[in-house]
């Protein structure tokens, strides 16, 4: 993959610059309102992580993640994808530093998503192509650091892991983007901890991505997943510039949630702990009564009693449908995971999902062509720093003459 000709990089350079534009706000917004960006992000995860499984064929929606978190049967959906989607959550929420420790991380990505005999993955369906040796993950890594633009240093270590593997997981390739994106903006994200019960759908976020390119890929039809062509880096920039100015709407309605439920508890009595509630929400987006009991010290008849006050006013949504054994979530979040009707029957003809084609498996290739590709692909990626740095000191000079 090489560029070809002026025209064509000053295209790749202008998609990629907006889209850097565009995540620096949402970035920027998220790191002055971290409360608001731990919603929106927890919203997020989920979204890409059912993205990511599209992409790859699998059948699954983000409804169906809630009755294998909480049991409640008339699950219609395959339950190895669910159990996938959640293992995806888990990751995206807390991805660690592929930079500083880039063999742990990349192994537990392969594990995630089941390169790894992860969980949810039957081994005769694990997918075929090279596994990594440690040298060839570090290399991945090896002369990022801050600085970088992020999103286009993401797209380099994933096509660069797409190549080495022979495609072995694109799932591996989206979460090695993430994980990138995250660690290029924010501070070191630790990456582990203790798992929440409800099994990633609550929990805080600890991470600094702002990047989501699955849901880049099917925001408006699914598109190839190709971080290694041309073709494939245009796509995803430009379909990233579309998510992020959705995104900074959907920012807004965190902001305005945060904001209604601080107003609520203010217009209560002195021992009210609604303000608590709306803090430990703000944390946790999904909790359970006794999960809430425990968070902010109280019974969980209290418990009980504050979260039907706040479901009342619009502030939570019970998203089990259940008298006993419920879950409540921040609004948005819950409208994407409550329990829904039965929808087997239909669920073929009307549920979209990526052709054949779309899900972009190449053919074998010998070790000269694979060399060929990877310094092609060397080449792109240095044609488009080339250009940005040029773009860059011109803006400096601009600066010092005005």
């Amino acid at each position: 993959m090489a560029f070809n000709g002026s025209d064509s990089v000053q295209s790749a350079v202008s998609t990629f610059l907006r889209a850097e534009v565009l995540a620096a706000r949402l970035e920027a917004t998220a790191r002055a309102e971290p409360e608001v960006g731990n919603l929106w992000r927890s919203e997020l995860a989920l979204a890409e992580a059912v993205a990511s499984a599209g992409l790859e064929g699998i059948r699954i929606s983000e409804g169906d993640l809630l009755p294998r978190v909480a049991l409640n049967g008339g699950q219609d959906a395959d339950p190895t994808g669910a159990e996938l989607a959640l293992s995806l959550i888990r990751v995206l929420k807390a991805p660690g530093n592929p930079l500083r420790h880039p063999v742990r991380s990349v192994r537990r990505f392969e594990k995630a998503a089941g390169t790894g005999m992860g969980p949810g993955v039957d081994p005769d369906d694990e997918p075929h192509g090279h596994r990594l040796n440690d040298a060839e993950i570090e290399s991945l890594f090896s002369g990022l650091g801050p600085g970088d633009m992020p999103i286009l240093s993401a797209a380099r270590a994933a096509a660069g892991y797409a190549a080495l593997s022979q495609r072995a997981n694109p799932i591996v390739e989206r979460l090695i983007f993430m994980s990138v994106d995250s660690s290029l903006r924010g501070r070191i994200a630790r990456g582990t901890g203790p798992e929440d019960i409800l099994r990633g759908l609550s929990g805080r976020v600890d991470a600094h991505w702002v990047s989501p390119p699955a849901l880049a890929l099917s925001h408006r039809q699914f598109q190839p997943w190709s971080p290694g062509s041309e073709a494939g880096l245009l796509t995803l920039g430009a379909g990233l510039a579309r998510v992020f100015e959705a995104e900074i709407g959907r920012f807004a309605l965190s902001r305005d949630w945060l904001r209604r439920g601080r107003a609520a508890a203010r217009g209560r009595g002195g021992r009210s702990r609604m303000a608590d509630v709306v803090q430990a929400f703000g944390t946790a987006p999904v909790l359970s009564s006794a999960l809430l009991a425990e968070t902010i010290g109280v019974s969980i008849r209290t418990a009980l009693t504050i979260l039907d006050e706040m479901t009342e006013l619009g502030l939570l949504k019970e998203i089990t449908g259940r008298r006993t054994a419920r879950i409540w979530a921040v609004p948005g979040l819950g409208a994407r995971l409550a329990a829904r009707p039965s929808r087997r029957a239909g669920l073929q003809a009307r549920l979209a999902l990526p052709s054949a084609e779309t899900r972009e498996t190449p053919p074998s290739r010998s070790r000269e062509q694979k060399e060929a590709a990877a310094q092609a692909m060397e080449q792109a990626f240095a044609d488009l720093d080339t250009a940005l740095g040029q773009l860059s000191a011109l803006q400096i000079a601009v600066r010092r003459c005005s």
